[in-house]
């Protein structure tokens, strides 16, 4: 399977008629998915930030908010994207180059998931991976990588960490249920 090349589909629109602006990327709007015309929100595929349908329903909820005057804007650093392959392959914020590119001091770290010992029961082998992107300086995590089983439910644990600053001192305070394989994410942080 190749899904590349993919783009917001929004001409013919009569868009240029009331002066909507767009880029090659699609109909450009803020972090409230309003346009440059009052009045005018695009969210979803159009607007070419995150062709995923959960991003979407974000940008949905943004928009009618705006709408109604109470204050919510996309976090598109907080979107967790997954491939729904075998094994799976899942990320969310920055990787450790996008990181150093925004101008932030980051270490990496990269665990196997056998380190989780239901993942190695539960998978011959125990291959895959779990890789952290900590911001040193503000001592919070920016970034999570991982490919293997479960990635596309461990995922979330990441994204709320990173959408609520949660520092690694924090994190290993908080008990996680054993045996899981979320569990993999507090086990990486104690490698700092």
């Amino acid at each position: 399977l190749l899904s590349i090349g993919r783009r917001a589909n929004f001409q013919d629109l009569g868009l240029e008629n009331i002066g909507v602006e767009c880029d090659r990327a699609g109909i450009k709007t803020d972090f409230t998915g309003r346009t440059n015309v009052p009045g005018v929100y695009a969210i979803g595929d159009v607007n070419g930030h995150h062709m995923l349908a959960h991003t979407a329903y974000r940008e949905a909820e943004v928009a009618v908010n705006h709408m109604l005057g109470k204050r919510d804007e996309m976090r598109y650093d907080v979107i967790p994207a997954v491939i729904y392959t075998d094994p799976e392959v899942a990320s969310v914020g920055h990787s450790k180059e996008g990181a150093e590119k925004l101008g932030m001091t980051v270490k990496e770290i990269k665990l196997p998931m056998s380190y989780a010992g239901r993942y190695l029961a539960e998978n011959e082998g125990g291959k895959g991976f779990i890789k952290l992107v900590i911001d040193t300086e503000k001592k919070r995590l920016v970034g999570c990588h991982m490919v293997g089983s479960y990635a596309s439910e461990i995922i979330m644990t990441a994204t709320m960490m990173i959408d609520t600053e949660l520092t690694p001192t924090r994190l290993k305070k908080l008990v996680f249920p054993h045996p899981t394989v979320a569990e993999m994410i507090r086990e990486a942080i104690f490698h700092i």
